[in-house]
């Protein structure tokens, strides 16, 4: 009978085209990355521009704190020399031992003042604002390059923040004779007494005001240019601790001082040289780098204004706002010229769609093109082509599957229609290994106590074997039998040689795979059926299910047939109670009951012989225990 196959219903016709719905949706996919484009490559200038400006900062506060130390150096160098003239020591010493007011005393002061202005400069280069001698250890200027020094106390020798005894230069900040509410660098060169190795006075260097400024301003290395000018576009100021910022402002010749809470400081204890941002109150943000010298308890700090270092960058950015719009408007564009031509033959696509969706697989797009099309066209075939196979192969595996469970019914029928445990047992191990094709079965059941799990039957010669050494394992041994009947919960090994848990048996060498699924009724394990294969991963889920399930319909006739041979055996006592109760009615001699108790005995329990022996009252029975009859 032929029967014929309505033709397929028309698709209704689309509101708008599916190329407009296309471009619409490619547009923000084609403007997206752009916009992305652009946004990280301008993020990514930035982060360069930021790094290089924080390199180039960090290399300038340390090449500057190295010409800050090079500063004192030439001015230690220059004043250990002046500390080594003659004439200067004689006038020192004539000076300190002769009466003040006395013609040798003032001759010696005006000689001293003299060589003391001769250290202020060298070779025309001033590099001290003045030059004195303080006596050690009180600070008493006994002499300076400016008169009106003299008689006044220097403090830091006073109080020791500057060393007598070592060659050092030392910046001392708010020092009440020389720098007041100011930063003044001092440079110190001790003078030994004759025929001593202490000394009796300090040469020191003082530099303040003017040349701290200059020092300052020698350390201000954030210039550009423009045109014939060179402006500055940075700061450089000296940190001291613990919040005094030194700087030189504009067209000034002194420096200036403020205590302000900068980060400089915090950052300085955790590391010598580092970098930070920090924005100003006034909202400007800075990018800086600083070198600390601990020995000073001082740092070189440069800042830099971020506008100063982003503002190139900042300049193209209408550039590149203009590019990325003009690159999304060409694009746009093109998707539409694009999707109307390429969307053309989906026609031929869609009837190919609608032909498989209702069943013909046999259905398949023309190959008219050598492009994308052409080529997907192709790939769609070779789907059709899969799919018919996978469609196949789906109903290979139902029908597989089917099979698998309607062989577990029938063995589990076959099962539990056997009443006798071992006649169940041995016809459900041969009936799977026959079925369901594996290498061998085996069933074990537990002992009473639950801690043995005995071979009770098992498949082929090798079972024989095994079940006459009397073959067991127990529970929660280091087999597969041992983990299900511990755990009560399936157990595969896809590669006996790999897994953990297999005890491998020297009878069943072929063994490859092996699963087990527990025997268990309410939750209570009665035993574990064993299947074994000679293909490793022979055991899919699937295959486990179909096991499971026919383990508890067997763990359901094991159950009943222990029930059915227990039923029997009570009944059996009942009749055997009955019947031993019926012959003793009626006799009333001891040695007829006696004699009728041991034929009955005799005959129920098949002894060869069977005694019974009556103790008189009192007397001891023959195994030891007092007893009465």
């Amino acid at each position: 009978m032929f029967r014929a196959q309505a033709p397929p219903a028309a698709a209704p016709r689309p509101r708008t085209r599916l190329g407009t719905r296309l471009a619409l949706v490619l547009l923000p996919l084609v403007a997206l990355p752009l916009v992305l484009m652009g946004t990280a490559a301008y993020v990514r200038s930035r982060a360069i521009l930021r790094d290089q400006a924080v390199s180039q900062l960090s290399s300038a506060a340390q090449d500057q704190a190295q010409a800050l130390r090079d500063w004192a150096l030439v001015r230690e160098q220059f004043l250990q020399l002046g500390s080594q003239r003659a004439a200067l020591r004689t006038n020192l010493t004539t000076l300190m031992r002769t009466p003040p007011a006395t013609p040798a005393h003032l001759q010696a002061s005006a000689a001293l003042q003299k060589d003391l202005s001769e250290l202020l400069t060298r070779e025309s280069q001033v590099l001290f604002s003045a030059v004195v001698l303080a006596r050690v250890p009180d600070g008493v200027i006994v002499g300076a390059s400016d008169p009106s020094m003299e008689g006044a106390t220097l403090s830091p020798i006073a109080d020791g923040a500057l060393s007598t005894t070592t060659l050092e230069t030392r910046p001392v900040f708010d020092d009440p004779l020389l720098a007041p509410g100011n930063l003044v660098f001092l440079t110190s060169a001790p003078i030994l007494a004759p025929e001593s190795e202490m000394p009796d006075a300090v040469l020191v260097g003082v530099n303040r005001d003017l040349r701290v400024a200059q020092l300052i301003e020698q350390l201000q290395v954030l210039w550009q240019d423009r045109g014939a000018y060179r402006v500055e576009v940075g700061d450089a100021f000296l940190a001291v601790a613990p919040d005094a910022l030194v700087r030189v402002e504009r067209y000034s010749t002194s420096p200036v001082s403020a205590h302000e809470a900068h980060l400089v400081f915090g950052l300085a204890g955790k590391s010598a040289i580092g970098s930070f941002s920090n924005v100003e109150p006034g909202g400007l943000a800075q990018l800086g780098a600083y070198e600390w010298i601990p020995d000073w308890n001082l740092g070189v700090v440069l800042e830099l204004p971020e506008a100063t270092v982003f503002n190139e960058l900042n300049s193209l950015a209408p550039f590149m706002i203009g590019l990325v719009i003009l690159a999304v408007i060409v694009s746009t564009g093109i998707v539409l010229y694009v999707t109307a031509r390429m969307l053309r033959p989906l026609g031929t696509l869609t009837l190919f769609s609608e032909r498989i969706s209702q069943g013909d697989w046999s259905h398949r797009v023309p190959q008219e093109r050598e492009d994308e099309l052409g080529t997907l066209a192709a790939s769609l075939n070779r789907m059709a082509e899969e799919l018919s196979g996978l469609y196949r192969s789906l109903e290979a595996r139902v029908e597989e599957r089917t099979r698998q469970i309607r062989t577990a019914a029938e063995v589990a029928r076959a099962v539990t229609s056997t009443p006798q445990l071992d006649d169940l047992l041995r016809r459900a191990v041969d009936l799977i290994r026959e079925r369901f094709g594996f290498y061998h079965v085996s069933i074990f059941l537990l002992d009473h106590e639950g801690k043995v799990a005995a071979l009770r039957e098992s498949t082929g010669q090798v079972g024989a074997v095994l079940k006459a050494r009397g073959h067991s394992l127990l529970v929660g041994s280091q087999s597969v039998i041992g983990w299900v009947t511990a755990n009560n919960q399936p157990r595969i090994a896809s590669d006996v040689g790999r897994d953990p848990v297999h005890l491998a048996n020297e009878l069943l060498p072929e063994t490859k795979s092996e699963a087990a699924v527990p025997l268990q009724v309410a939750g209570r394990v009665l035993g574990a059926l064993d299947v074994q294969s000679a293909e490793p991963g022979a055991f899919t889920p699937e295959m486990v299910e179909v096991l499971q399930t026919l383990a508890d319909q067997l763990s359901a006739a094991i159950q009943n047939a222990r029930l059915a041979q227990e039923s029997a055996q009570a009944a059996d006592r009942s009749r055997l109670i009955s019947e031993v109760s019926s012959q003793f009615s009626g006799l009333m001699d001891i040695d007829r009951v006696l004699e009728t108790a041991a034929h009955t005995l005799h005959r129920v329990l098949g002894q060869p012989e069977v005694v019974i022996q009556l103790t008189p009252p009192g007397a001891v029975p023959p195994n030891g225990d007092e007893a009465g009859a």
